[in-house]
């Protein structure tokens, strides 16, 4: 009888109280007013009856859920097993449970003053924390006991600049993000464009091009050092000269001027706050006179770090932080944080990397568009990818979420989630899986905890139409490897076989293998004589204490059964730091003798890895 009543509920939740999977267009403005008592309140403009609103323990204001999704437009879905709720509005995700104070913002705990709970078979849910957490204000009168809730909505809009020039009679052409600009001449226009602004080329005319580009000052070089870099460069080609300077705003800068058979080319330099090298470079027809070289040289005194909205031409798309991506041939958009770049793969068309590494750890987001073929769904593809991660990753730093259901531009995707830590960093991603008009979409996005509202706000503003299946053919889905295809690589100047997963990276001939998704590394290395137990612990110590790290499986004699033939003997020992695992296997043959090194990031240091790394130890072979 109790499951009957569950499923009951369940049925009445999902088509009509809980609203789950339904989306409505979220409004320019939202209104909630009533008094506490009422059935009847006003939403938007609208009186609808619901289960009358009460007050709780601690005067906290319990409404149905049925107000907040229809006032905001908010995604709901009801989670049977957990008896969650779980709201997306905008940037921000709620989960709730039923009799629980505990709450999830963004995958940030906090506390309720009242619990969700069930009445009359609808769900309650604290109205306060609700709308002010998707930014709304709540008034309350005390003498009419009414309640009002609004929210205005914030204007701003994501334009395309790609003819930003042809548009605009500005003098001034530049980046309010970035912060830079420079004099725009008769006839300048915009030949390229990287998506994060770092890349810029303008042609001046058929015989010039002007180029603004951003570096990344990884080495923290100086202004000399870059000086001398420059110089280097320019030794190449006929050398000119090289000066210093300034510019009106007193940004110093190094300038190197020199020839080539065709042109004559000029490069200032800036080391820049924030570890950033900004050079602008122009390049001149060696056909043209002095004075026609001079009046295109005179736009590199204009460039500065100055940016006057009333005068210049914006190229940067950023808005609210926001930046646009846009591709037409797939009829995808949407925006992500302004100081994501793009990780191109020139082979890869259907297949997108944006990001940036803080500390270590890789902050972005990847998006795959592949043909729905027979049989496959995206429901299907996501359980697949949620059980490939639970395999992958370290159980003792990550947490996968069950399989959920969200709304991606309209239509309702399959995700689950992933609280982990890496390089002492609480990171949270979501892996996102939706299918439309016979193509299937995989949005993957991975955050600092600290910033999960940024997810949200991705997924929130992804859009997109129906693919032109006839002028982009079918793309095929990469399977995901459930069972490991090892192949045997033999070395034949170091004088050993090893079976390898046939999807690692081979280097170093054939001495050094990687599996470029996780980062796990297998080394081969050949050593000049035997080793003993005695001496393996003093080697142990001293990569431990290299590497600041502790032995964890003190050097020790390896078994048969870990070894390919009865004709090896070996000794073997682990290290682990705090992000990595390391399995060191020191093996002979007669006289000859090799270091097997493993290395996994202690985020994928899962049982599964370590099985594949084991696998590849006991195949080794001296030939």
């Amino acid at each position: 009888m109790k499951k009957i009543l569950s499923l009951v509920l369940a049925m009445v939740l999902a088509l009509g109280v809980m609203g789950v999977n339904v989306i409505a267009q979220t409004p320019d403005r939202v209104e909630i007013t009533f008094r506490v008592g009422d059935s009847i309140l006003n939403i938007n403009g609208n009186p609808v009856e619901v289960e009358t609103p009460f007050i709780a323990g601690e005067g906290v204001t319990l409404v149905p859920l049925r107000v907040i999704t229809e006032a905001f437009g908010a995604d709901v879905e009801w989670v049977a097993e957990t008896r969650e709720v779980v709201l997306n509005y905008q940037n921000v995700e709620i989960v709730l449970q039923i009799d629980n104070i505990n709450v999830y913002v963004n995958g940030q705990r906090q506390t309720l003053l009242h619990q969700p709970v069930i009445s009359n078979d609808v769900t309650m849910v604290p109205l306060r924390f609700i709308t002010e957490n998707f930014g709304a204000d709540v008034g309350w009168n005390a003498e009419t006991q009414a309640i009002t809730v609004i929210k205005e909505a914030i204007a701003g809009s994501i334009v395309d600049i790609e003819d930003a020039l042809r548009r605009s009679n500005m003098a001034m052409v530049g980046d309010s993000y970035l912060g830079w600009s420079m004099r725009r001449t008769p006839g300048m226009e915009l030949w390229f464009r990287s998506f994060d602004g770092w890349r810029n080329t303008f042609t001046l005319s058929h015989n010039a091009n002007v180029r603004v580009n951003y570096f990344v000052n990884g080495d923290s070089e100086t202004l000399d050092a870059v000086a001398v870099r420059e110089m280097n460069d320019a030794r190449r080609n006929t050398l000119i000269g090289q000066t210093r300077g300034r510019t009106s705003s007193g940004a110093e800068f190094v300038a190197t001027q020199y020839r080539d058979r065709s042109d004559f080319i000029e490069s200032r330099v800036f080391v820049r706050p924030n570890d950033r090298i900004v050079q602008i470079v122009i390049a001149i027809d060696n056909g043209v006179t002095v004075n026609e070289r001079e009046e295109y040289r005179a736009i590199l005194d204009t460039f500065d770090f100055i940016f006057n909205a009333n005068e210049t031409e914006d190229l940067s798309d950023v808005i609210d932080g926001m930046r646009l991506f846009n591709n037409r041939e797939l009829n995808i958009q949407l925006r992500m944080p302004a100081d994501y770049m793009e990780i191109p793969n020139p082979d890869r068309a259907n297949s997108f990397l944006f990001g940036t590494v803080v500390d270590g750890v890789f902050t972005g987001m990847t998006l795959e568009i592949v043909s729905l073929q027979s049989g496959d769904s995206a429901e299907r593809w996501a359980r697949e990818a949620l059980e490939a991660s639970r395999r992958r990753y370290n159980p003792n730093l990550t947490t996968l979420s069950a399989l959920r259901t969200m709304q991606v531009g309209g239509v309702t995707a399959s995700y689950f989630q992933i609280e982990g830590r890496a390089f002492d960093t609480n990171i949270t991603a979501r892996n996102i899986f939706w299918e439309y008009e016979g193509y299937m979409y995989n949005l993957n996005i991975t955050v600092p905890r600290a910033n999960a509202a940024t997810i949200q706000r991705i997924v929130s503003s992804v859009s997109f139409s129906a693919i032109n299946a006839n002028a982009v053919g079918v793309i095929m889905r990469q399977p995901i490897e459930e069972n490991i295809v090892f192949s045997s690589v033999r070395n034949t100047s170091e004088g050993f076989t090893l079976d390898v997963p046939a999807s690692w990276v081979r280097l170093g001939g054939n001495t050094l293998f990687i599996d470029e998704s996780t980062g796990i590394e297998v080394l081969i290395m050949p050593m000049p004589n035997r080793v003993s137990v005695q001496e393996a612990r003093t080697i142990a110590n001293g990569i431990a204490s290299d590497m600041r790290g502790r032995v964890v499986s003190q050097p020790e004699t390896m078994q048969s059964s870990d070894l390919s033939s009865s004709s090896l003997s070996g000794i073997t020992f682990e290290i682990k730091t705090n992000y990595t695992y390391g399995r060191y296997s020191i093996i002979s043959s007669g006289n000859r003798t090799f270091a097997v090194i493993s290395v996994i990031p202690e985020i994928y240091n899962s049982p599964a890895n370590r099985e594949t790394v084991a696998r590849m130890i006991r195949s080794f072979a001296v030939n």
